[in-house]
């Protein structure tokens, strides 16, 4: 899985976006 910064997930949906360092 990506690292970084999570902006944001929706847990409903079950995805977020990262911002990678």
């Amino acid at each position: 899985m990506a690292q970084g910064t999570v902006k944001w997930f929706n847990a409903e949906k079950g995805f977020g976006f990262i911002e990678v360092d």
